[in-house]
C-alpha cells in the first residue's frame, strides 16, 4: 500500500501513530527520506510486515 504525505511533518506524524517501536520508526523513517531524495515527493510503500532496525555488538564481553 502506497501511502503520500503533503509534507514530512504530516509523515512524521503518521509514522508516530502507526509503528508498535522505535526499530519500526527508525525503518520508515528512512524509507521516507529515501523516497523523497530520488522521487522528490513523501511517500511510504508499506507491507503488512515492518521491518526493523537490530544491532549486534559483536565485541561486547558478557556481564555476569
Amino acid at each position: 500500500m502506497k501511502i503520500r504525505f503533503k509534507d514530512r511533518l504530516e509523515a512524521v506524524e503518521w509514522i508516530a501513530d502507526y509503528v508498535e517501536n522505535e526499530g519500526q520508526f527508525e525503518v520508515l523513517r528512512e524509507q521516507l527520506n529515501f523516497n523523497y531524495i530520488y522521487e522528490s515527493t513523501y511517500f511510504l510503500n508499506i507491507e503488512e510486515n515492518i521491518g526493523e532496525v537490530v544491532s549486534l555488538d559483536t565485541n561486547s564481553k558478557e556481564r555476569r
